[in-house]
């Protein structure tokens, strides 16, 4: 029994090394503005985290250091309270990751496989310190399923009625776009998820109008709001106006 609870605290202790290790890589990663995931969920995690990728990141890779630092072998002092530590941790983590798996699920409609990924090593971690006798890391998952249904009581598939897209679809909303441009791909994204109607011009063939409003970058977005019509230029203005947190009654000359 109790090499069984060696071997289980070994492999938790090498999983934690491999969380850490993973996590920091895509902290580099982001660094030059690349990822180990390039699907939508994981842009769109990105996209609606207050500061990037780096929110979540750098806890994570926290985390795992730490629960890696106190499970390391050989450390036996205090090992009661290590134990004790560990356990608060690893529930706290893996009930956190209830809120990002639901957000993918429920909100964006789109996997973040490294957020996924990230999970399933705490998951992992979780059952291996159940193996190794510690039965109180089930309040951590208890607590990512009520996280978990929560958020889809709260933000249910079938949104209704609060889609960004209820206030804007009225709108006749024109974007001049490149399918060279980074930042167009992103404006196009944000319109499927929040269903906003968009209507898509090639400003390759409209050069010349765009220059002629001395307009030299992309996306460019044009609002027709009846009497009041705008024009909306880069990433940022775009994204905040479509999120409903832009000043709508200015506009870009």
């Amino acid at each position: 029994m109790e090499r069984h609870r060696k071997t289980a605290r070994t492999s938790f202790f090498i999983l934690s090394i491999t969380g850490t290790l993973v996590v920091l890589i895509e902290v580099a990663m982001n660094l030059w503005r690349t990822s180990l995931c390039t699907s939508e969920g994981c842009k769109a995690v990105a996209r609606y985290a207050r500061y990037g990728d780096i929110t979540f990141l750098i806890p994570g890779a926290l985390v795992f250091l730490l629960l890696a630092i106190l499970s390391r072998p050989g450390a036996a002092r205090y090992a009661q309270y290590r134990d004790k530590l560990i356990s608060t941790i690893l529930c706290a983590a893996i009930a956190s990751e209830g809120f990002l798996v639901g957000y993918q699920a429920f909100r964006v409609h789109a996997p973040c496989w490294f957020c996924l990924g990230v999970f399933a090593l705490f998951a992992l971690l979780g059952i291996i310190w159940l193996m190794s006798g510690h039965w109180e890391v089930i309040t951590g998952f208890a607590g990512f399923s009520v996280v978990l249904a929560l958020f889809y009581l709260i933000l249910p598939v079938s949104n209704t009625g609060d889609s960004l897209g209820d206030h804007i679809d009225k709108n006749r909303l024109t974007l001049f776009y490149s399918s060279s441009c980074a930042s167009c791909e992103e404006i196009e994204n944000l319109c499927k998820e929040c269903n906003i109607v968009l209507n898509k011009v090639d400003a390759d063939q409209h050069f010349d109008l765009l220059e002629g409003m001395n307009i030299y970058e992309i996306p460019v977005l044009f609002v027709n709001d009846n009497e009041t019509k705008r024009v909306l230029i880069g990433k940022t203005k775009i994204t905040e106006f479509l999120s409903g947190n832009g000043d709508k009654n200015s506009a870009t000359p």
